[in-house]
């Protein structure tokens, strides 16, 4: 009976965070064509649909370092990648005008892509460097020209076995490129909420560590692989003293 209702509550989470994704989605796009795509009426229905998959999983984020940001800065947000509540989990930790580069697949997704899309997330192509390098020119693009943060997963994958992974090198060329701050930000529980190749979400805690600001500010193409193994050696330091 306990294993029965687990099952049962795992699948009334996956059609309420389905029936939230679809309205919100919908919203979304009606919104953005009524204000003929003026993003700042789109802007506050992240936040909000992230609120309610987290209360509906029972799923709580604990946000450590927050004073690390200025509300007017712009930074390149670098997260290890556990599970599909990262996402959330950072949106809801993060309190500025985030956009996530995010693999092309996502934006084929009915309503969460079409949402993702219109509210302008970036698309990255892993499969081809060429549009993975033009990805990456349009984000350092619209990070010169608007008020926005990155985020961006450098292991391009979530990780299969719990454990950090080589962190690929194109975030921190366009953090590099952009002259923003580098924040490292360290994610602990997701895994265990929702593993990869899992649609049971679990009840827990996720807890996000916001490093203090890394400047790129006169650094060059040839710093990033130093600056990537900087930033990995702090993500997996908390990491690995968290989830021992």
């Amino acid at each position: 009976m306990v294993q029965l209702g687990k099952v049962l509550r795992a699948y009334g989470v996956i059609f309420l965070i389905t029936l939230y994704t679809i309205v919100l989605g919908s919203l979304v796009i009606i919104i953005w064509a009524i204000t003929f795509g003026r993003r700042r009426f789109t802007e506050p229905l992240a936040p909000f649909w992230t609120r309610l998959l987290l209360w509906t999983s029972r799923v709580t984020v604990t946000v450590e370092g927050i004073e690390h940001l200025k509300p007017n800065e712009r930074y390149v947000f670098i997260a290890n990648h556990q599970s599909q509540f990262d996402t959330p989990a950072c949106i809801f930790a993060i309190p500025l005008h985030l956009r996530i580069l995010a693999k092309k697949e996502l934006f084929r997704i009915p309503f969460l892509g079409w949402g993702i899309a219109v509210v302008g997330h970036i698309k990255i192509d892993r499969e081809n460097t060429d549009k993975a390098l033009a990805s990456i020119e349009k984000a350092v693009h619209r990070f010169t020209n608007e008020d926005i943060s990155l985020l961006i997963f450098p292991e391009g994958t979530r990780s299969p076995d719990g454990k950090i992974h080589h962190f690929k090198k194109g975030g921190f060329a366009l953090a590099i490129q952009s002259q923003h701050p580098v924040v490292p930000v360290t994610i602990i529980g997701s895994r265990a909420v929702l593993p990869k190749k899992s649609l049971i979400v679990n009840p827990g805690n996720i807890h996000v560590i916001i490093d203090e600001p890394i400047p790129t500010t006169g650094l060059t193409f040839s710093d990033r692989d130093t600056l990537a193994k900087t930033v990995q050696e702090i993500i997996i330091k908390h990491f690995s003293r968290y989830d021992s």
